[in-house]
């Protein structure tokens, strides 16, 4: 009883928090997300199609997130299918291979991995508006990092001095920023709201393919000290899968690349057809992270599946018991093959 009522002071303490800081990953200031992420990246001649669907609580009148891209949106974004993610986490599951080992055995687990293989605000220029799901979305261009804060500050987006750094980022390299925010009229009368976003699909060109990582690390956090994962399901075609730029290592890892059959991809509507190839890259990072966003090329198919062992221990005394039962058998057999073996010298020399 009191784990339920502590529970539901939680999630009212969740849903009261007034300031969600807005940002193209799962952070803010005064809420509580998970940050983990499946993301669906599908790049095909040029052109990137960027699926994402994190999840969140706030005020409706603060509530919102930035997106940061590299080119004008191909076209306005979509409401995704769910089943979408589904279906690439099925396709791209590790294989498993149970290890037994004797109980008192000191064992540290993990994973094999593959060998080296239109108007103007505060000088900030919006450039398209639209609505997908119950999300409010503007697409802006800003040339300096004072006209995209005060577009944010005059269009009630709160955002915490710690991003101050990363939209600088990104506002140097010249990219756009779509901007989400709880619509009015999906909420009237405003109040808290917890759900999630989308998923939503944005398609951009970019001369390779981008996952925006560094807008994940610029909220200031107390599990700073704990890493978080995103996993990248990538869609190219058939000779072509993505890889880190700089490859695999401990905090970039590939999981998965295979071909797309006809039956995986009808669940993957406008995003993959038969004979595309899918790849899983697992991206870990921490809080408060200054690298730039991860490093994305396209590299030549190789299949691939990642394997993971799943630990079964057995008491070391039955593990014993049969290693005996093992060595008394082989010494058994050897004695019969002796006296076999003197039955025929036996024979031979009478028929002699």
């Amino acid at each position: 009883m009191k784990t339920q009522l502590a529970l539901a002071a939680s999630f009212a303490a969740l849903l009261a928090a007034r300031a969600a800081l807005p940002c193209g990953a799962p952070f803010g200031t005064g809420i509580n997300v998970n940050p983990q992420q499946d993301i669906i990246v599908a790049y095909k001649g040029g052109v990137e199609t960027y699926v994402f669907q994190p999840t969140f609580c706030g005020t409706a009148t603060d509530f919102g997130l930035i997106l940061p891209v590299p080119s004008t949106l191909a076209q306005p974004p979509a409401l995704s299918d769910q089943q979408a993610f589904t279906t690439v986490d099925s396709l791209s599951q590790p294989e498993y291979v149970t290890v037994t080992y004797c109980q008192s055995h000191t064992l540290s687990t993990g994973s094999q991995g593959p060998g080296q293989t239109g108007g103007s605000g505060n000088g900030a220029t919006v450039v398209a508006t639209g609505r997908v799901g119950f999300l409010d979305w503007v697409q802006l261009k800003a040339d300096t990092d004072t006209s995209f804060t005060d577009w944010l500050t005059s269009n009630g987006y709160p955002y915490s001095t710690a991003a101050s750094s990363v939209f600088s980022y990104y506002v140097q390299k010249g990219w756009y920023f779509v901007a989400f925010k709880i619509s009015q009229a999906a909420t009237p009368g405003g109040g808290s709201v917890c759900n999630a976003l989308g998923p939503v699909a944005l398609s951009f060109a970019s001369p390779v393919p981008v996952v925006p990582s560094r807008m994940a690390t610029a909220a200031a956090s107390s599990t700073a000290a704990y890493g978080f994962s995103w996993r990248i399901f990538a869609i190219t075609t058939g000779d072509q899968q993505l890889a880190f730029t700089d490859g695999a290592n401990s905090n970039r890892v590939l999981g998965y690349s295979g071909a797309l059959a006809g039956a995986d991809v009808s669940s993957l509507p406008a995003l993959a057809q038969a004979g595309d190839r899918l790849t899983k890259l697992t991206l870990t990072f921490s809080y408060g992270s200054t690298d730039p966003d991860v490093g994305l090329s396209l590299a030549s198919a190789v299949d691939y599946r990642e394997t993971q062992n799943v630990i079964k221990y057995v008491p070391c005394s039955s593990a014993c018991s049969l290693a005996k039962a093992s060595s008394s058998g082989s010494r058994f057999a050897l004695v019969l093959f002796g006296l076999a073996m003197v039955g025929v010298l036996i024979h031979r020399r009478r028929r002699g």
